[in-house]
C-alpha cells in the first residue's frame, strides 16, 4: 500500500494508534473466511471495510482484521475498481472535451 500524508490520509502515528485500538476493541479473527491467528496478532491485517478511495473513513467502524490471503484478494478487486473509475473519468473528460481550433 502506498501512502500518502496529508489532510486526505491518516499519518502513520494515527494508524498505530488505530491499529492499537482495534487490537484491543475488534474481534480478532478474519471478518471473511474466519480463520484465527495461530500465535500472537502477526497473523491478521488491519482492512478498511469501505476503501478510503471509496468514501470510508478511518474510523475503527470502517475496520476489519483480515488474513494475508483474504486482504491480498479484496485489495486485488478494489485496484481493479480503482482502475475503472480512473478510465471512467478519463472517458468523460476525453467525451466532453472540446478540440482545439487548430486541430481537425
Amino acid at each position: 500500500m502506498v501512502w500518502r500524508n496529508g489532510a486526505s490520509r491518516t499519518t502513520a502515528a494515527e494508524w498505530k494508534r488505530l491499529h492499537r485500538l482495534a487490537v484491543r476493541r475488534l474481534p480478532y479473527w478474519c471478518a471473511h473466511c474466519g480463520a484465527e491467528p495461530v500465535t500472537g496478532h502477526a497473523g491478521l491485517e488491519l482492512d478498511h471495510i469501505v476503501p478510503v478511495a471509496e468514501g470510508g473513513t478511518d474510523g475503527l467502524d470502517n475496520l476489519q482484521w483480515l488474513c494475508a490471503s483474504c486482504h491480498a484478494e479484496k485489495s486485488r478487486r478494489e485496484a481493479a475498481r480503482g482502475v475503472q473509475r480512473r478510465v471512467a473519468r478519463r472517458r468523460l473528460y476525453d467525451r466532453f472535451a472540446t478540440r482545439h481550433p487548430g486541430l481537425k
